[in-house]
């Protein structure tokens, strides 16, 4: 299922999307529980980040077809490392899910002109910047591994050069 979309791997179409997506959308979590004024627009980030959910899963399965495809192919086990992070990827997504989620329960139900008691928002927003830091951070380092796994051996060991 996770396999090929016409004749391509799955796993390349959908890694982009969420390389991109995921951090930008934990930084937009964060940003909407951080500041009052949009803190109505929580609610949207919740099914947001219940999509990046979604995708983080699509990415990684399509991920685990790829790498077994190629192993298949070539005769040993194909980007290990990026392998066994990406198998996290999904549990960031839902770390920032959850965190979105306590965020709307503790803060983002009130109105922008509520007081908040400032116990819960700094609970609301420490919590949700942490997570979205670690999901950021995981997923640059996910998406960095994949990339030096597809491409170290293809630049270094081609021409030092530019053609002319």
């Amino acid at each position: 299922m996770f396999d090929l979309f016409q004749g391509l791997p799955i796993h390349a179409l959908v890694v982009h999307a969420a390389v991109v997506l995921l951090p930008l959308s934990a930084i937009a979590t964060a940003a909407v529980t951080v500041f009052s004024r949009w803190r109505p627009l929580l609610q949207w980030w919740l099914g947001i980040d219940a999509v990046m959910l979604v995708l983080a899963f699509v990415a990684k399965e399509s991920g685990e077809k790829l790498q077994a495809r190629l192993s298949q192919a070539e005769g040993h086990q194909v980007a290990e490392d990026h392998a066994e992070m990406g198998d996290l990827i999904p549990l960031v997504a839902l770390a920032l899910l959850i965190a979105a989620a306590i965020a709307y329960w503790l803060i983002g139900r009130l109105a922008v002109t509520d007081e908040v008691p400032p116990a819960r928002r700094l609970i609301a927003v420490g919590l949700v910047t942490v997570v979205a830091l670690g999901t950021v951070g995981w997923t640059v380092a996910v998406g960095h591994s994949g990339a030096d796994a597809v491409w170290r051996d293809q630049v270094t060991s081609g021409p030092s050069s530019p053609a002319s």
